[in-house]
C-alpha cells in the first residue's frame, strides 16, 4: 500500500509528523485504500481455520482497538482473549495463535510478547502500520499497511490497524481458509465523512459546556467497547481530560454512582445505554448519547447519531472517528492542543528487537 499524499513519508515505519487536525483528514483516504484492498490480502491465506484459540495482543490504543472484534470473535464461537501484555509475563497456556497489534510496531511490552510466545512454538501474527518493525522481526508472519504517516496520537495508524483487525476477526470468524470479508467495510469512509458532518454542531456545544471542565466517563455496550476505550484515551492524551472507559453493565455496578457537576458522560449503544443515560440525567452532569437513531434520546441528553446498518465492530470505528471532533473541541475549548507532548516517554518504544 502506499502512504496517504500529504506529509512525510518511511520507507520502515510511520512517520509522526502530522497534526491531530491533519491525521484526520488522512484518515479516511487512508481507510478508502485499506478496505479496497486489504480482503484480497487476507483471502490469500493470512488465516488458518484450523486457529480457533486465539490470543490478541497489544496496549494502550492498540488493545481498545482489540475490544470490539474480539467480542465479534467470540459471539461467533471463537474462543478468543486479550491481554496489554503486561499480565502475561510467561508464554503461558497454549492458543492455536497470537495476533499482536501495534500501529508503530515498536511497542516494548507487546513484541516481548510475541517473541517469547513465538520461541515457545506459538504462531505469531502481527498487525502494523509499520512496513518493518521489531514486532514484525518478533512474530515472522505480518499483515503490514503501508506505513502511513500519522499524528502523535495515532489517527490514521488506528482507523487502517483496526479496520485491519476487524476485517481479520470476520474471516476468522468464518472458519474458512477464503472467508470473505463484510462488502460494508467499502461504504465506511463516506459513512464516516457523513456522520461527522452531521453531529460537528452537537459535538461543539457539549464540548463548550460540560466538557469545559472536570473529568469524563465513556460508557458503551459491550460491542462497542472499542469506542469507549479508544475515547477515553484520546481524551487524556490529547486535551489532558480526566477520563475512564466502562462496558455498560460494569458502570451501573457501583462507578456511575460519582456523577456530578464535575463529570460529563458519553454513553454509546442503544436502549439499555439510553435508560443508563436517563438514570444520570438525576444529577447535574452533562450526557450525550451515541446512538444509531432507532430509539428516542431521553430529555436533556444530547444525542449523536450513526448509521444503523453496520456490524459492531464497523459501527465502533464510525463512533471513534466522529467522536475525534468531540476530541478536537474539547481541546480548543480547554486550551490544551491535542499536539502538544505532555511527556517524553522513555521505555515504551523500542528501535529493535535486539533492545529487548
Amino acid at each position: 500500500m502506499t502512504a496517504a499524499p500529504a506529509g512525510p513519508t518511511a520507507s520502515n515505519g510511520p512517520v509522526y509528523g502530522r497534526t491531530y487536525d491533519e491525521g484526520r483528514l488522512a484518515e479516511v483516504a487512508a481507510l478508502r485504500e485499506t478496505v479496497a484492498t486489504l480482503p484480497a490480502r487476507l483471502a490469500d491465506g493470512v488465516w488458518r481455520p484450523e486457529w480457533r484459540r486465539v490470543l490478541f495482543a497489544g496496549i494502550g490504543a492498540s488493545s481498545a482497538a482489540l475490544a470490539s472484534p474480539l467480542y465479534a470473535l467470540r459471539a461467533a464461537g471463537v474462543d478468543a482473549w486479550r491481554t496489554d501484555c503486561s499480565d502475561y509475563p510467561a508464554a503461558a497456556g497454549r492458543p492455536d495463535v497470537v495476533v499482536a497489534l501495534s500501529q508503530s510496531g515498536r511497542s516494548r511490552e507487546t513484541a516481548d510478547l510475541v517473541t517469547r510466545f513465538r520461541r515457545a512454538g506459538v504462531p505469531t501474527l502481527a498487525v502494523t502500520n509499520a512496513d518493518d518493525s521489531p514486532l514484525r522481526e518478533a512474530a515472522g508472519a505480518a499483515l503490514t499497511l503501508g506505513a502511513q504517516p500519522d499524528s502523535r496520537v495515532s489517527t490514521v495508524g488506528f482507523v487502517v490497524t483496526y479496520a485491519a483487525i476487524a476485517m481479520l476477526a470476520e474471516v476468522a470468524a468464518s472458519g474458512s481458509v477464503d472467508g470473505a470479508v463484510d462488502g460494508r467495510w467499502r461504504e465506511l469512509p463516506d459513512l464516516i465523512e457523513e456522520s461527522v458532518a452531521r453531529n460537528g454542531e452537537v459535538l461543539g456545544e457539549f464540548a463548550a459546556g460540560p466538557l469545559a471542565r472536570g473529568s469524563a466517563d465513556i460508557v458503551a455496550a459491550a460491542p462497542q467497547l472499542t469506542t469507549a476505550e479508544a475515547v477515553a484515551l484520546l481524551l487524556r492524551e490529547g486535551p489532558l481530560v480526566p477520563s475512564a472507559a466502562y462496558g455498560t453493565r460494569a458502570y451501573l455496578h457501583g462507578p456511575m454512582d460519582c456523577a456530578s457537576e464535575h463529570t460529563s458522560h458519553v454513553v454509546v449503544g442503544g436502549a439499555r445505554e439510553l435508560s443508563l443515560a436517563r438514570q444520570l440525567t438525576q444529577k447535574p452532569t452533562g450526557v450525550l448519547a451515541v446512538t444509531d437513531g432507532s430509539a428516542p434520546v431521553p430529555a436533556g441528553v444530547r444525542p449523536v447519531t450513526v448509521p444503523a446498518r453496520l456490524t459492531a465492530p464497523q459501527r465502533a470505528l464510525v463512533e471513534v472517528c466522529v467522536l475525534q471532533e468531540l476530541v478536537a473541541a474539547t481541546a480548543a475549548v480547554r486550551g490544551n492542543p491535542v499536539d502538544e507532548v505532555a511527556f517524553a516517554r522513555e521505555d515504551t518504544k523500542i528501535a529493535a528487537l535486539a533492545e529487548l
